[in-house]
This record gives C-alpha cells, sequence and structure tokens, in this order.
C-alpha cells in the first residue's frame, strides 16, 4: 500500500514537471504562473503547492531531475569498453537521445536556470560543470597531448552545437536522428583530430 502512494506521488510529480516545462519552454519562465501550471495539470492550486510550495522550487527540482539524469546515462557511455572514436560516438547519441528525450526540460534548462536566486543557481550550474567534464574528457581520449588549455573551448563547441540541434532539429523531418549523430560526430571529428599537439 505504501509503494502504491509512493508511486502515485512520483507520478503526479513528474506530470507537474513534464507540464511545467511544456508552459515554461512556450511562454518563458518569468510569464508563467503557478495558477497557470495548476490549471493545464488539472489540479488545484492547493495540490501544487503541496509538492512545490514555489515556482521557484518547481523549476529547481525539474532542472536538477533534469541534469542528472544527463549525467547518468553520460557516465555509462564513459564505462563501455571500445575505442575513444566509438565511445564518443556513443556519447553524442546519448546526449541527443536524452534531449530529445526531454525536449521542454533540455530548453528550459538552457534558458531559465538563470531565473533562479543565486544560491539555488549554484547546484545547477555544478551539475552543469559535470556535464562539461564528462565531455571534455572523451576529447582527451581522443586526441590526448594537446595544450590543456585547448580542451575546455573544444568542448564548449561541441556542447553548444548538441545543445542547439534541439531549437531547429525535426525528428519528422528528412534527416532522422541516426544520421544527425552520425553527421555531427564527423563534422566535430575530423576538426578536432586535425588539431596537432604543439
Amino acid at each position: 500500500m505504501t509503494r502504491v502512494r509512493a508511486d502515485d506521488y512520483e507520478d503526479k510529480s513528474r506530470t507537474i514537471l513534464d507540464t511545467a516545462a511544456s508552459l515554461f519552454a512556450r511562454t518563458g519562465y518569468p510569464n508563467a504562473k503557478m495558477q497557470d501550471i495548476a490549471k493545464a495539470c488539472g489540479a488545484s492550486k492547493s495540490m501544487l503547492y503541496h509538492y512545490y510550495p514555489t515556482k521557484d522550487d518547481l523549476l529547481f527540482a525539474m532542472l536538477k531531475e533534469y541534469l542528472e539524469q544527463v549525467i547518468e546515462a553520460i557516465s555509462e557511455v564513459r564505462e563501455q569498453a571500445g575505442d575513444p572514436e566509438k565511445r564518443f560516438q556513443a556519447f553524442v547519441q546519448v546526449y541527443v537521445q536524452r534531449s530529445a528525450h526531454a525536449r521542454r526540460r533540455h530548453v528550459v534548462a538552457m534558458n531559465d536556470v538563470k531565473y533562479l536566486p543565486k544560491r539555488r543557481q549554484g547546484p545547477l550550474l555544478e551539475l552543469e560543470g559535470t556535464v562539461v567534464q564528462l565531455a571534455c574528457e572523451f576529447l582527451k581520449e581522443l586526441n590526448p597531448g594537446l595544450e590543456e588549455s585547448l580542451y575546455k573551448p573544444y568542448t564548449m563547441m561541441l556542447i553548444g552545437m548538441l545543445n542547439w540541434t534541439e531549437t531547429w532539429f525535426r525528428p519528422n523531418g528528412p534527416m532522422k536522428a541516426p544520421e544527425l549523430c552520425d553527421r555531427m560526430t564527423r563534422l566535430f571529428l575530423f576538426g578536432f583530430l586535425a588539431e596537432k599537439p604543439l
């Protein structure tokens, strides 16, 4: 009985987060109101406040969960055996798939952290930093021996390309996701592997 209630609580919480992510992505975090979220969820404001006392609490929970899931997925790729290029390709695929799976949360993650108070931003920025560090490790494996200062700029170029894909890519368009991942992998690798140690 307790397990059923816990599952029910989780399901409702996830519904709220997904609905809020859709609303934030569509109207922008500053313009969305708790009453709008409650209405979109088909819930009362009091029920919504039971789960998330403030809009900031809701945004923080949404972004924390999303970033933790991204980190978990990337970490699983890091632990796989295989040559660096294959692992890098798997990283690109996982990142794009995770972003597509939580498309609205991804958009919110890119745009809305800045609206939280500084004390709430800190843990999220640390999680974002972990994503960057994991991506950087893939690049160090691919092309070891470069000047250390080069890895961070290349990592940010890579993350930027992956992040903004969600703003224009249409899964139902002529290019499908596997081809997109393959082309992004080759586009990045041919440039990055041409970079030689000093």
